[in-house]
Formats: C-alpha cells, sequence, structure tokens
C-alpha cells in the first residue's frame, strides 16, 4: 500500500471523487492523506504522463501514410531487440531482448533443429516494472480455456483485470494517439471513455463466428491473438495422447513466459522470403512452434503444432493493441485494408498487418476482431512501399504449367463439406526425384498450403488441401487460381479454373 499526500491536485489528475473509497486522514483537505493499490499508483503515473505529454501528441500530425511509423516510434514501454551478427555475437549485448533466431525450422513436428530458446533473454525487470502495463497484461493471459471449442466464462475477477488492463493502456500514447487518428481520420468523435468501451467490446466481449459452414461460440480476439487456441480431440477414459494445432497466439510477451515454463518449444523460423532478410529484422519473428498441453497431474494429454507463426517482438501490449486497433477501423471504413491486409513501412520494414474481423451467419464480415497478425515481407530501407497504384499483372502472364513439376488434376468443390476433401494432384516431369519440404500450394490470394515428402521422378501424387484454418490454402468452387511455389517461394506452376462443379475432377492441359 502507498501514501499519497496533497488529494486535491491528485483527485484532479484521477477525476475521481475522493470521499467515495479512499481512506482520509485529518480535517484539513489540503494536509489530507489517503491509501492506494498499486493498481492506482500505476494509473497515477500513466495519467500524469498523458497530462504531461497532452500538449506533444496534440503537435503529431497523423496521416494514413504515417499512423503506424508514428505508434511505433511513441511507444514508451517499448523494449529494445537485438539479433545475433554473423559471428555469432549480439549486435548490442545492452537490448532488453537477446533474440536468438538460429535455424530454419525442418517442418515436421517432430523435428527440432533449434537447439535453443528464441529468448535468450529478456529484461524481466522491465517485464514486471508494476509501473509499466506488462504485469496487467500478464494477468490475463489465464483467463481462457486452452481448447477453442470449450466454453468460456467471464467471472467478476476476469472482468475486473480486463478493466484495469484498459483502463491503463488508454492513458498511453500510442492509445491516445490511435484515438486521435481515428476521430480525425473517420469522424468518429469519439471520447475517451466511448474509446475505452469499443475497446472492450472488440477485443474481449466473446462472440460466435461462422466460418466455413460452422460455427465457434466463445470466441474472443483477444484470446485468439495474444493467448492463442488449440484445436484438438480429448479421449475420456485413457492416457492417449492427442495431435493438434495451434491457432492465433501472436504475442511475444506469452511465447517467452511460455518458453520460461516449458509449455512452448520453438522449432525455427519459417520466412518465406527470398534471401536471408528474416532473421535481419529483430522486431519480427515468422516461426513454427509446438506446444504441450497437460492436465492438473503434468499428464501429456494434447500435442499442438504450429507450421507458421509469428508475432512482433519489443512493442508493449498497447503499441499493439493501438496498431490492430486502427487496421480494424481501416478495415470497417474500406481505407487502405485489402483482402485483409494493410501494406505498411515501419522503420524500415515493409509488413502486411492481415486483420481478420469475425464472420456473421450470412458470411459476411462483423464488427469484431477475430485475428490480426504481422507478416514480414522486406527491408528496403526507409521509403514507403507502393500501395495506391498496385502492380496488376495479367492473368495469363502468371499462368504457367510446363515446369519440372507440373499441377495435372484438382478437386476444388467435392459432393458435401468441402473440409478435408479437397485435392491438388502434382506431377514430377524430370528425371530426378524431387524434395518437397519448404514447398507450397497456394490459392488466388496467397493462402498457403505446406507440402512434404518426395516426388520421384514422372510420379503423380495427391495432396490434400487441409482448410486448418483462415489463414491456410482455400479452393472455391469458382474463377480459382491454384499456384505452386518451391522452398525458395519461386513460382513453379499456376493453372486456373472458371467453375469447379459439385464433385467434378478438373484436368489442367500441359
Amino acid at each position: 500500500m502507498f501514501v499519497i499526500a496533497n488529494i486535491n491536485h491528485l483527485c484532479q489528475v484521477l477525476t475521481i471523487n475522493w470521499t467515495s473509497d479512499p481512506l482520509v486522514q485529518g480535517s484539513n483537505l489540503e494536509q489530507s492523506y489517503f491509501v492506494l493499490s498499486q493498481s492506482e499508483i500505476t494509473m497515477i503515473n500513466l495519467n500524469m504522463q498523458t497530462i504531461s505529454t497532452a500538449n506533444n501528441l496534440e503537435s503529431i500530425e497523423l496521416s494514413k501514410d504515417n499512423i503506424y511509423q508514428i505508434l511505433w516510434e511513441n511507444d514508451e514501454n517499448q523494449f529494445s531487440v537485438s539479433p545475433r551478427n554473423s559471428n555469432g555475437e549480439w549486435e548490442n549485448p545492452n537490448a532488453d531482448i537477446l533474440l536468438d533466431e538460429q535455424v530454419k525450422a525442418n517442418g515436421n513436428r517432430e523435428i527440432d533443429l533449434a537447439t535453443r530458446p528464441l529468448f535468450y533473454q529478456v529484461n524481466e525487470e522491465k517485464l514486471f516494472d508494476p509501473n509499466r502495463t506488462y504485469v496487467s497484461f500478464i494477468n490475463l493471459l489465464d483467463n481462457y480455456a486452452i481448447r477453442s471449442v470449450d466454453p468460456e466464462f467471464t467471472s467478476e475477477q476476469e472482468e475486473a483485470e480486463q478493466r484495469e488492463f484498459l483502463s491503463l493502456i488508454i492513458k498511453t500514447k500510442p492509445m491516445q494517439l490511435a484515438l486521435k487518428y481515428i476521430n480525425q481520420e473517420f469522424g468518429e468523435n469519439l471520447s475517451e471513455q466511448q474509446f475505452l468501451s469499443k475497446l472492450n467490446r472488440i477485443w474481449f466481449e466473446l462472440y460466435t463466428n461462422y466460418y466455413n459452414g460452422k460455427s465457434t461460440k466463445f470466441a474472443s480476439g483477444f484470446e485468439h491473438v495474444f493467448v492463442g487456441e488449440g484445436k484438438f480431440d480429448t479421449h475420456d477414459g485413457d492416457n492417449r495422447e492427442t495431435l493438434g494445432k495451434v491457432s492465433g497466439y501472436h504475442s511475444w510477451v506469452k511465447f517467452y513466459l511460455d518458453e520460461q515454463n516449458q509449455r512452448v518449444n520453438y522449432l525455427g523460423y519459417k520466412y518465406d522470403l527470398r534471401g536471408e532478410d528474416g532473421p535481419r529484422n529483430p522486431n519480427v519473428v515468422t516461426l513454427q512452434q509446438s506446444q504441450t498441453i497437460t492436465d492438473m497431474r503434468g499428464n501429456v494429454i494434447a500435442k499442438l503444432f504450429k507450421k507458421k507463426g509469428g508475432f512482433f517482438v519489443g512493442p508493449s501490449p498497447e503499441c499493439e493493441i493501438a496498431i490492430a486497433t486502427v487496421v480494424f477501423y481501416e478495415s470497417i471504413n474500406n481505407s487502405r485494408v485489402k483482402r485483409d491486409k494493410r501494406r505498411v513501412n515501419i522503420n524500415g520494414a515493409n509488413y502486411d498487418l492481415v486483420l481478420y474481423r469475425n464472420t456473421n451467419p450470412n458470411g459476411t464480415r462483423g464488427e469484431m476482431i477475430r485475428s490480426f497478425f504481422p507478416i514480414f515481407l522486406s527491408l528496403d530501407g526507409t521509403e514507403e512501399p507502393e500501395i495506391n497504384v498496385p502492380r496488376v499483372v495479367p492473368i495469363d502472364q502468371i499462368i504457367k504449367n510446363d515446369g519440372s513439376v507440373t499441377i495435372i488434376r484438382a478437386l476444388p468443390n467435392p459432393s458435401g463439406t468441402d473440409k478435408g476433401k479437397e485435392w491438388v494432384e502434382l506431377q514430377n516431369m524430370s528425371n530426378e526425384a524431387i524434395d518437397l519440404s519448404g514447398w507450397q500450394m497456394e490459392d488466388r490470394i496467397g493462402r498457403g498450403e505446406s507440402l512434404m515428402g518426395t516426388l520421384q521422378p514422372n510420379e503423380v501424387k495427391r495432396f490434400m488441401v487441409s482448410r486448418s484454418s483462415h489463414e491456410s490454402m482455400q479452393m472455391t468452387n469458382k474463377s480459382g487460381l491454384i499456384t505452386l511455389r518451391n522452398s525458395d517461394s519461386h513460382q513453379v506452376a499456376a493453372v486456373k479454373y472458371s467453375r469447379a462443379a459439385s464433385g467434378k475432377v478438373i484436368e489442367f492441359n500441359l
């Protein structure tokens, strides 16, 4: 507990009624004292910071072109990050985070080529500093069921933790700037309290998501993005292990804490880039991971795998919330978000910020956050990439099906349910065996399906399209495009089709 003097000034800072709760001693108001908890002290500090910086924030000019860079630059609780250099030494050994990406992932859930943790070192004194927002954020991470289909119920204590977190971050620079930009750009005219209510709705309210003919109850934007959800079956009455998948899970703080407690295993980086740009950008990680789920006795009940995931490294929770919330508002206002992606440049790195809103029963997008994560594209200095005038490539220039591996048949529209029944057949046209590790098929908007195994000379092999998540390959029933890329992300083959009748196998002429 902490004793604070000068109650008049403090009440002005907090905009509260001091007589409703604090313990007041003495009859002279100017000499009065009250006792506050650590969370209230944190709130005081953030309120005072907000007042002292209000004029500075007002002077910052925000635009569509600079908003994300400005949010990043004004993240006062951000952690500095250092990777290793080519000699294996830390570029900045005094950084808050020493990030050890090591090697490219094999692609197999059972093969771990990364012998060390991803986070070699994190400044825990800063992470657990009660005057920052991380502690309040961490308190939210255990409020959710692991399995995505298990019921979720928000207790009064959990609601109080959500309110505390939002009340803390709303006073920070990134959130104040996000509010300013949203009001300025979209004419919302939101007060701080109205903005807080909106944040609570889009991030914490539970909803039912309708996707691909299925409904997922008890969905939560915060849970999916920052905590992650496990997709696996349970076996009642026995000790059989279950293999499953990880959905969401885009938080560096959560990953670090799980690594420290041996709940998650880093399997290596997984960038679909040309060259070695990935590990050279310490502020983002694209990776493969495995996760072990145990019961209360420590027995393993599920082993989960994420073949490709990722998150920013270093930004504070409020900065990530601010960035995602701005993308959300741009999405619902049809501003610069194309096919659920917002192209941005932050500190000389190009990203697609992917934001999925929930799906309504009729298939339209809703007004809740379903997922948010960054896709790292390239390093190209400090110039903003061209996004207003996209380069349009005629479809006939993309179509190519005469290389070493060809696409010969596909079933985009199987009878009944599509999931797990769609397939594509590939043929090795060369005289040598081809290792497909790192290869993937993509649909017309670039969502991928990873391939494994070996194609022998002239062999034809069928590959199923799993539709494992909204981020993976989905073959449509009309106007489809199937692209095959090798481990260097180079296009090997591409075919198109105009319409796929139910149950009809489409053959592609070579």
